[in-house]
């Protein structure tokens, strides 16, 4: 029989865990991959977002995108195992979906001992656990692969390179933004890095390119990797510069509300206040019944993640936004604040908020941590 079942009709659950780190793309690339088994394949994917906060753009965006979506907040699925195995269930449930896709956070470390081994382990008759698959943002890959640079205030690449090495499948996203010979390199260095692992090129603009990962969903190969026992403590100074910003606002058009002129004027705004270097990850996402946007900014790049509907916002909906940026708590929630402040004294639109947190991490502490 079958690592699934389907073919015999008792079917386990079929589960990818999709790591990687902030602004690699793993939450367009869990949709497209959604959407491509869908509509090539038949099967029914839902997706399981995580994050510090307590709302997250990636959820807003995976449930407009019209997945069965649930999620973890206030920290990584690693130290709420049960609380994650729960959530599955729950959509086993509710939905019985034939593909789970967990994404956890970005900035999560050990994830093949803390989430993906105990759950290929203790749930062997509940869920088919895939090969970890790992998001590499290949704009940004080389410079976190270079080997022998000195670490100091700035740099946020010891996390990303761990998670390299914790893969055992490699996804390598925005591959039509580098050239052939910088797309060489990077498979190079990630054999380096994880010898054997499986490489899989994607671009978000080519569902077609996700070819090869379906095979490999559709596949009966598991996850067998042994993890590696990897101190957490290693990894601290990097995750406590990072301020979380997640903010939600209720939106009242008073005219027509262009959501990509907003969006794009939050980003630039966020681009102005700290250099490329401190800006991680952040996301908008704009949602009223009929449209919804979503943008994004990594580093000094800003990419458009979806526009549906119509353009203009006309009718009351809300604004939410997450912001991983290397700067204290205190100013990151000044900063946002003004700049959404600002953005009402723009566009035609009044606003409320409705939720508010930013915050340094705590450090983790995984309930359950299988290594050799």
């Amino acid at each position: 029989m079958s690592g699934i079942g389907w073919a015999m009709g008792k079917r386990r659950t079929r589960m990818l865990v999709l790591g990687g780190y902030l602004g690699a793309g793993k939450t367009t690339l869990a949709v497209n991959l959604g959407r491509a088994m869908n509509s090539e394949h038949g099967k029914n994917v839902a997706i399981i977002t995580n994050d510090q906060g307590d709302v997250l753009v990636d959820t807003e965006y995976s449930k407009d995108c019209g997945f069965q979506t649930a999620e973890i907040t206030g920290g990584c699925f690693c130290t709420n195992f049960e609380g994650f195995v729960h959530k599955a269930r729950d959509l086993v449930g509710s939905g019985r979906p034939d593909i789970i896709i967990a994404e956890p956070i970005g900035t999560s470390t050990n994830i093949m001992g803390s989430v993906v081994a105990p759950l290929r382990s203790l749930y062997p008759e509940e869920f088919s656990v895939a090969p970890f698959c790992v998001a590499v943002d290949c704009v940004r890959a080389l410079g976190i692969m270079e080997g022998g640079k000195e670490r100091n205030e700035e740099s946020v690449d010891l996390i990303p390179e761990h998670q390299i090495r914790d893969a055992e499948s490699v996804v390598l996203t925005k591959t039509d933004l580098v050239g052939k010979d910088v797309l060489a390199e990077i498979k190079k260095k990630v054999l380096g890095l994880v010898p054997g692992a499986d490489i899989y090129e994607t671009t978000s603009m080519d569902l077609g390119s996700l070819a090869p990962l379906c095979e490999m969903l559709l596949s009966d190969k598991e996850s067998e990797k042994a993890p590696v026992g990897d101190d957490n403590r290693i990894f601290a100074f990097e995750k406590a510069k990072l301020g979380w910003y997640s903010g939600t606002h209720e939106l009242t058009p008073t005219g027509d509300v262009d959501m990509y002129g907003l969006c794009t004027d939050l980003l630039r705004g966020v681009a102005k206040s700290y250099g490329p270097q401190s800006i991680v990850h952040v996301k908008v996402i704009i949602e009223s019944p009929e449209a919804a946007a979503k943008m994004s900014l990594v580093e000094e790049t800003m990419q458009v993640d979806d526009v549906h509907g119509s353009r203009y916002m006309r009718s009351p909906g809300r604004l939410v936004l997450n912001a991983r940026v290397v700067s204290p708590p205190k100013r990151l929630e000044e900063v946002m604040g003004d700049l959404v402040g600002d953005a009402a004294a723009k566009y035609p639109f009044t606003y409320k908020k409705v939720s508010e947190k930013c915050f340094m991490p705590k450090p983790e502490s995984p309930s359950h941590f299988f290594f050799e």
